[in-house]
């Protein structure tokens, strides 16, 4: 078992981050304090100064950047082209595609482009139907990208809420930020000629990462996160309920979370509709309590960066650990006396959290090659200083 100990501040949510940068995109005086180096946030930081009346934009592999980029080139009349990896673009795409047609904009995937052709906005005769079956995300960038409009916009949410705390996450943020809204059940209204009533905005400590910090901490020497967000909207912030339901020790000290390692780790059973990625983590957290947890009520976890409930699973057997597939998650047997097994390789399919999941087992002794130990630059690129191994 590799010597562990991490006291630290966790770099800024990329979800927060890239909400704040759109934000920023229309009121450049608006001041985002913190930082965030990764790939999406980076990606979307360049994407942004590309937008003109011909813009060809990289999204990279973030679904996030691609989506809301899509609806912000779209607000600028001319034709736009977003570049995209073959494998985002498998990934659902048609709300966004609907979204688009339904504001009078014209859209064409061909390959590893979209290409939009957009004369601006236009108003609906009938409020906008934003389908949240496939993710929250389409709803995110239309209320994003409302700012300055010379119409009131109406939308209405239909469809099962897939991650519908990132949606609450964004609407609270754009009401710190002074924007109006009227609310009505799935009903929303943007009155016209919204701006900003800030000039500064923090952007807290990415809770994803936090969690997965703290995780090793609990598994392996503890761990202080510095200037932990108290009181967050980000969805992982429920990662602390879940820690009192498996006996993890932890408190705040002087703006700092404190976990303690935890050798006596108690099976749970969390269904993470709400928090999906959590799950690659929490699967390994759970592979060393001590009975059965189950992981359910997430099937988008197949349309992740990779399928997360096939790549565990194959983590997870390559490991010894007895489990169950679900359609929407997993059954975990715990074994706090795992045998740890020599020389396995990992292939985490470009997916950063199965690299912070595959880590967490290597910290924990099993002796494992993680391949392209890169994807992690996606979220987390301060990952490998601060856990203190090599891939």
């Amino acid at each position: 078992m590799t010597e562990y100990r991490f006291r630290g501040e966790i770099p800024g949510s990329k979800s927060i981050f890239n909400r704040a940068l759109i934000v920023k995109s229309y009121f450049s005086v608006l001041d985002l304090q913190g930082h965030a180096d990764c790939d999406d946030v980076r990606f979307m930081r360049e994407g942004l100064k590309e937008i003109r009346e011909r813009s060809r934009i990289d999204c990279g592999e973030g679904g996030t950047t691609f989506r809301f980029m899509a609806l912000r080139t779209s607000r600028v009349r001319g034709v736009h082209t977003l570049e995209a990896t073959a494998r985002l673009l498998q990934r659902p795409q048609q709300g966004l595609l609907d979204l688009l047609a339904q504001l009078g904009v014209q859209t064409q995937v061909k390959g590893r482009e979209l290409f939009i052709v957009s004369d601006g906005w236009k108003r609906s005769r009938s409020p906008i139907r934003v389908n949240t079956t496939e993710s929250s995300q389409y709803a995110s960038a239309l209320i994003l990208n409302s700012w300055l409009l010379d119409f009131d916009l109406e939308f209405e949410l239909i469809g099962d809420k897939v991650s519908e705390s990132y949606f609450e996450l964004t609407v609270k943020m754009l009401k710190d930020l002074g924007m109006r809204l009227q609310v009505q059940g799935n009903k929303y209204v943007v009155p016209a000629g919204q701006r900003i009533s800030k000039l500064e905005y923090r952007v807290e400590s990415d809770l994803s990462s936090a969690f997965t910090m703290a995780s090793a901490g609990a598994l392996v020497g503890g761990a202080q996160l510095d200037n932990f967000p108290v009181k967050s909207s980000q969805p992982d912030a429920v990662f602390l309920e879940i820690f009192k339901r498996m006996n993890i020790a932890w408190e705040f000290q002087d703006g700092a979370l404190c976990v303690s390692p935890t050798a006596a780790l108690r099976s749970v059973d969390c269904d993470l509709f709400q928090s999906p990625d959590l799950f690659p983590v929490l699967a390994v957290l759970c592979s060393w309590a001590t009975g059965i947890s189950k992981l359910y009520n997430a099937p988008h976890l197949a349309a992740k960066e990779s399928n997360r409930i096939a790549k565990v699973a194959e983590l997870l057997e390559k490991l010894g650990v007895t489990h169950e597939v679900l359609p929407d998650g997993m059954i975990i047997h715990g074994n706090p006396a795992q045998t740890l097994k020599k020389g396995i390789a990992f292939n985490p399919d470009q997916d950063h959290r199965m690299v912070m999941a595959a880590t967490l087992m290597k910290l924990k002794g099993h002796d494992i090659t993680i391949e392209h130990p890169e994807a992690i630059n996606k979220s987390f690129p301060e990952f490998w200083g601060m856990i203190g191994i090599k891939p």
